[in-house]
């Protein structure tokens, strides 16, 4: 067990038992009432039945007392071996003080009961019961007790540690969640950290690529053809307002523009790299989170043509297969040996949250082919392909 529980080992009282024993411990400390309470119960075994006796008598009673009070306090205050420590001394003086009078049966619910807050496990405490009963058992027989105050012990010591046992599982119960609660809320502020992450690399990215590609063009047509570059000045201008555009609807997760735009984004940067693009979609069902998917892929591939690819076509392929959606994007490029940056990690990330695939194939000088598979129910609102298709060309 953890530091403020000693008396479980279990792997799962190590995990809450800090917060577990923090919560007992804030009980003594904060439940005034009911720890008052139960001592002024403990004045009527040792205060009353010092009453008759001699001076010497009532010493012993007042020392047992003193002895009784402390641990009744250090026990919740103390963790680990110490507190261990500081209970059989508890026991130890309800041992003594029953030897003292008749009437101190009860005293043993104090040790017990505080015990069942602190020990997870009924086994152990079903454990400690017993060989409490069976001291309590010898010592009435050696006293010469008559055996019905063992049956008071054990009713009153069962109906209170069940009582306080119940109480501290539903703390540590309570602790599990809390912690539970805020490890699932770290998790999700990770992955909205990294959904975040994914969007600016996917939308800037892409955006600034375009802008610099625009740019480097009306550099050097700037003396040769002004009114080409002046152009190409206005179309990268666009090109950030579109850009600033997409950041506030990626902030908002909103992205409703479809496979549609973003093929006709795709078309005009790649032209501005002397890329030709040509499409062939066939009329598939395509949910919104499907969409949202492609979208960014296709993105993501397209920058990597303008960047890298050297190529002079690329070709965007959708269709319907075995049951599946495959979104495939090619080029005539360099190809050769691919190095997966943050663009693909992101993009594979993204496939995997709507149960989709990614196959990435090249060699020198033939291209590189990018294909996406994904389920055909992997949204629950389609979109019919049928709407992309009028509105690109197919080839």
């Amino acid at each position: 067990m953890s530091e403020g529980q000693p008396y479980a080992p279990e792997k799962d009282a190590e995990v809450t038992g800090t917060q577990a024993g923090e919560s007992m411990r804030g009980f003594f400390r904060g439940g005034w009432i009911v720890r008052w309470v139960a001592l002024l119960y403990s004045v009527y075994f040792f205060v009353v039945p010092a009453y008759g006796h001699s001076l010497a008598a009532w010493m012993e009673f007042a020392t047992l007392y003193a002895a009784f009070l402390t641990l009744y306090f250090l026990v919740a205050e103390f963790t680990g071996r110490r507190q261990a420590v500081a209970f059989v001394l508890f026991f130890l003086v309800a041992f003594l003080y029953y030897a003292k009078s008749d009437e101190a049966y009860a005293v043993f619910v104090f040790p017990f009961a505080m015990l069942c807050l602190f020990v997870p496990r009924l086994r152990l405490l079903s454990l400690v019961l017993i060989a409490m009963m069976g001291g309590v058992v010898a010592e009435t027989r050696y006293l010469g007790r008559p055996f019905a105050m063992d049956e008071n012990i054990l009713f009153v010591c069962v109906i209170f540690g069940l009582s306080n046992f119940a109480y501290a599982q539903q703390a540590r119960a309570n602790a599990l969640l809390k912690r539970a609660n805020s490890e699932i809320e770290r998790l999700s502020q990770e992955a909205e950290r990294e959904r975040i992450a994914r969007d600016l690399h996917d939308l800037l990215g892409h955006t600034l690529t375009v802008i610099m590609v625009k740019l480097d063009l009306a550099r050097r047509l700037l003396s040769r053809d002004a009114d080409r570059a002046c152009n190409e000045i206005l179309e990268a201008e666009q090109t950030a307002r579109n850009a600033l555009t997409e950041v506030r609807e990626a902030v908002s997760g909103y992205r409703a523009e479809g496979l549609s735009a973003e093929i006709s984004r795709a078309r005009q940067s790649l032209l501005s790299a002397g890329v030709q693009l040509t499409t062939t979609l066939t009329p598939v069902p395509i949910s919104s989170s499907c969409v949202n998917v492609l979208c960014f892929a296709l993105r993501e591939a397209v920058t990597n043509v303008v960047r890298h690819a050297r190529a002079t076509t690329c070709h965007v392929a959708l269709v319907e297969k075995d049951g599946a959606i495959r979104f495939a994007i090619e080029d005539n490029g360099l190809g050769g040996t691919i190095r997966e940056g943050n663009g693909l990690r992101g993009m594979r990330e993204r496939l995997q949250s709507i149960g989709g695939t990614l196959q990435l194939a090249g060699a020198a000088n033939t291209g590189t082919s990018l294909e996406i598979t994904v389920p055909t129910a992997c949204g629950s609102q389609p979109q019919p392909a049928s709407q992309i298709a009028e509105k690109a060309d197919i080839v």
